[in-house]
């Protein structure tokens, strides 16, 4: 169909009408300013084509904003233990086992500063999911994030520095390195639409 068929555009309108109903509400002006260029597109253009993909683009928007941020407290407190606390307990071991003498002060030093985003993980997602008027500040996300850089970056070094094939070190690398960072990604996508939808608010 033409862009000048009035069939054709009336029904792009309502579909784009659709779209912005159904996107993000940070998103719902792009939706109204494509509304907008309607009118302007070439001749011969497929306006049904154009509406279509400008609600596939709300649809997806729609979905990844609630599945990121919006999921039950349940659900995203779950998620936290799965991914977090099996480095906690690592974390604990380390410091229980250095302060026995099996393991030396350097070394110990070493494995529990790999391990920390365990419990301070925990600890932030507890406060994010449980007490919501607030957000993380700059320097506990970036000292989140870093951590979990750092965990997973030793945990790859020492997992290549054995020499042993991959399948057999993969699912604990899996483990403490993949799934706490993981973990706090989605922390921090929380936290950040948290900050934009308290300065919308502002």
């Amino acid at each position: 169909m033409s862009a000048q068929h009035p069939l054709s555009r009336q029904v792009a309108r309502a579909l784009l009408a659709h779209a912005a109903r159904v996107s993000p509400a940070g998103r719902r002006g792009w939706f109204v300013a494509m509304a907008s260029e309607l009118d302007h597109l070439p001749h011969g253009a497929s306006v049904l084509q154009w509406a279509l993909g400008c609600l596939l683009v709300a649809y997806t928007e729609r979905i990844m904003d609630r599945s990121l941020t919006h999921l039950p407290r349940w659900l995203l407190a779950t998620e936290m233990a799965v991914c977090l606390v099996p480095l906690t307990w690592l974390f604990v071991a380390v410091i229980m086992v250095t302060a026995q003498g099996h393991m030396t002060l350097v070394w110990g030093l070493k494995y529990a500063s790999a391990a920390l985003v365990g419990p301070l993980g925990l600890a932030l997602a507890a406060r994010i999911l449980f007490v919501r008027s607030r957000a993380l500040g700059r320097a506990a996300a970036t000292l989140l994030a870093l951590l979990a850089a750092w965990t997973f970056i030793a945990e790859l070094g020492q997992s290549l520095d054995t020499g042993l094939p991959v399948s057999t070190w993969w699912r604990d690398f899996v483990l403490i390195a993949v799934l706490p960072a993981v973990a706090v990604s989605h922390l921090l996508w929380i936290n950040a639409d948290r900050r934009a939808r308290a300065l919308r608010a502002h």
